[in-house]
């Protein structure tokens, strides 16, 4: 009899997954522990006891059920797996196509390099799309539906999926409601709204020798103290199912909104859970519509969520394997600067949204995705920031961050370095943030300054900006205005706003660290 083995990445944690056996008797299952991944990036060490915990636990889930399971620690995912093949006499391996790059080459070379590859054993590397992958779509059906556009747009895309899916179609392949988005419908301030608190899971042991483990490992970031991540499928199904019961509703107005430390807002906080597999987007997107058809969440916000995971989730996964390994080398704006120091230690700002947005992510790894663009995103392009520098960081402090999911999210949508995914920079000034937020009232700066030592860095920093990019964005249509308003200023006030601006950006601290960033490793 042929004796199997399977692999199971820290990203399969899923028992419908086709990298499980269907029976214990149908293989054995090897999980690893990459030394070299760990390694790669100074990581948010509440995202290493994520990550850990959570397949540990799955591994005892296993083994409770009968299973041959073993977790090995190894220089990379390959090297364990190659212990594993060795140590059970395996004559083939079954995995999953890694979702990351770097780790995928790795896999195809052991394949292919030679007639048994590197393995010693056959190796069969399954769809991560489709039946028995974690995403919706095979990898070749986005690669279909890209094949022959001069521009990928996620709206363009959505609308194939709903189509495809028939979630909010009605029976004559229309919206429900008669629109594909409400999002101009999701962006309500917070005003005196206030969020219902977070879900939080107690660490059992298991977690807890993980993080004391982690906390004498040196070179890492962030704070361990309140870690409370959902580490099982029980847990991640719990935080589904509290979201539904007290978020749902107030999630669509406002899912752009941002208060001063409140991280979380009305989001699902499931993130995690879907990119470790303890949760299936086939699944919440069923629930979603569901609780739509209940009347348990209003349709903006229905429509909302389900265009973050069966659009945007599946686009950026898409646009990732079709536009690597260029996409890491994105500038399209030519950004050199490295990344301010104030990102790693928020205390070296008086920039009210800076400091909270990074001392959440420093204390939780975690931060919503207006937040993300539209504050450390929509910073660190004004500044000119190189792209792959803020790519970096994002990967390392978030515990969500997967390469497939941040690489695309921040070239392409925070740092515009690649064009497929909108048609200007989402480049924004002070307004917005004191629109949606609550931060300006306490600020050093004042955010209706556009210069001088009181002056909102934001506003002084988008008209440097625009002016900076001039040539290359003037021609956009949707841009127009905002150079004639330019134009019209007080020729003293332009130059005190240039002014106030390259004096800020001279004095602006850059990152001093000996750390390395390794995208391939593991």
């Amino acid at each position: 009899m042929t004796r199997t083995a399977y692999f199971v990445g820290p990203w399969d944690l899923h028992r419908d997954l086709a990298c499980i056996p269907p029976r214990a008797e149908d293989g054995t299952v090897v999980l690893v522990e990459s030394v070299g991944k760990s390694r790669a990036l100074p990581y948010h060490r509440q995202k290493l006891v994520l990550v850990r915990s959570a397949m540990h636990h799955f591994a005892r889930e296993l083994r409770d059920d009968g299973f041959d399971v073993e977790v090995v620690r190894a220089r990379s995912y390959v090297a364990g797996i190659r212990k594993h093949v060795e140590r059970v006499d395996a004559d083939e391996v079954v995995a999953l196509m890694p979702r990351e790059w770097g780790i995928h080459r790795s896999f195809v070379a052991a394949r292919d390099g030679g007639d048994e590859g590197e393995l010693g054993v056959p190796m069969e590397l399954l769809d991560d799309g489709g039946a028995g992958g974690h995403f919706l779509l095979p990898r070749d059906g986005f690669a279909d539906w890209a094949e022959g556009r001069k521009q990928l747009r996620m709206q363009h895309f959505y609308s194939h999926m709903r189509k495809r899916t028939g979630w909010l179609v009605d029976g004559a392949g229309k919206p429900e409601g008669g629109k594909w988005s409400y999002d101009t419908d999701n962006r309500k301030p917070p005003g005196d709204a206030r969020p219902p608190r977070p879900p939080r899971h107690e660490p059992d042991d298991l977690t807890r020798d993980i993080m004391t483990e982690v906390a004498d490992w040196e070179g890492y970031w962030g704070e361990l103290d309140g870690f409370g991540w959902a580490v099982t499928r029980e847990q991640a199904l719990a935080d589904l199912d509290d979201f539904f019961a007290h978020r749902a509703e107030g999630f669509g107005p406002y899912q752009d909104a941002m208060i001063g430390r409140e991280p979380f807002m009305w989001h699902t906080l499931i993130s995690t859970s879907l990119n470790l597999g303890l949760l299936h987007p086939a699944e919440v997107c069923e629930r979603i519509v569901a609780a739509y058809r209940a009347g348990d969440m209003p349709l903006a916000s229905a429509e909302g969520l389900l265009r973050q995971i069966l659009g945007w989730r599946e686009y950026i996964r898409g646009v990732y394997w079709h536009r690597m390994p260029e996409l890491r080398d994105a500038n399209a704006l030519g950004g050199k600067r490295r990344l301010p120091q104030l990102y790693w230690d928020e205390t070296v700002t008086d920039m009210r949204c800076l400091k909270q947005s990074v001392r959440a992510v420093r204390e939780h790894g975690y931060a919503h995705h207006i937040q993300r663009l539209m504050v450390l995103g929509n910073f660190a392009l004004l500044c000119g920031v190189e792209p792959l520098e803020l790519s970096h960081w994002f990967w390392a402090g978030f515990v969500d961050a997967f390469e497939w999911v941040q690489l695309p999210n921040v070239h392409g949508m925070a740092m515009f370095a690649n064009t497929d995914f909108t048609t200007k920079p989402y480049a924004a000034s002070g307004n917005y943030i004191h629109k949606m937020s609550d931060y300006c009232g306490e600020c050093a700066y004042r955010v209706k300054k556009k210069h001088g030592d009181e002056a909102c860095p934001f506003n002084h920093l988008f008209w440097h900006f625009m002016t900076e990019h001039r040539e290359r964005l003037a021609h956009n249509p949707r841009l127009g205005m905002l150079y004639r308003t330019w134009d019209k200023m007080k020729a003293d006030d332009r130059d005190a706003i240039l002014a106030t601006s390259a004096a800020f950006l001279q004095a602006l601290p850059e990152a001093e660290h000996d750390w390395s960033f390794h995208d391939d490793q593991g």
